[in-house]
């Protein structure tokens, strides 16, 4: 039976969407034990452990939206993960950095991806995963062309 270019396309859409829906699952289940979210995990992971990282750099290293971003900054502070400071040179500019709890938590988020990563890799032979990584990296160029034409 012959597939037609538009049960392929349908395909790749579903295999795209149900993979990061069963990682993202996988993510949010861990980062509840935790009595938090993935996406708090995320924000933690994306600052800087040592020097902070400035606010205005968070939401491309994550890409979401600033007014998501404020709301997910707003609840790590008060819940004491984060806190923030002012640069020297520019008042209006913030550095987000971590306390000691959201230090601690960013080590078990850490942990969480590294152990899935890791049994991704030993699973997946090397040349596999080289091909998956050139396959998706070709599968966001096109989406990226697709979104730009808009």
């Amino acid at each position: 039976m012959n597939k037609t270019n538009n049960e392929k396309v349908e395909n790749i859409d579903l295999i795209l969407k149900s993979t990061w829906l069963a990682v993202s699952k996988m993510y949010s289940e861990l980062a509840q034990d935790h009595d938090a979210t993935a996406v708090q995990a995320l924000t933690l992971l994306k600052i800087d452990p040592k020097d902070g990282t400035r606010s205005t750099n968070l939401g491309p290293k994550m890409a979401i939206e600033p007014t998501s971003l404020t709301r997910i900054i707003k609840l790590l502070e008060d819940n004491g993960y984060i806190y923030k400071e002012k640069t020297t040179n520019d008042k209006r500019e913030v550095i987000i950095k971590l306390t000691d709890k959201g230090l601690n938590s960013r080590n078990l988020s850490k942990e969480v991806v590294v152990n899935f990563n890791k049994k991704v890799i030993d699973k997946i032979p090397a040349e596999k995963m080289e091909i998956f990584k050139e396959v998706m990296t070709d599968i966001l160029k096109i989406a990226n062309e697709l979104n730009n034409k808009k």
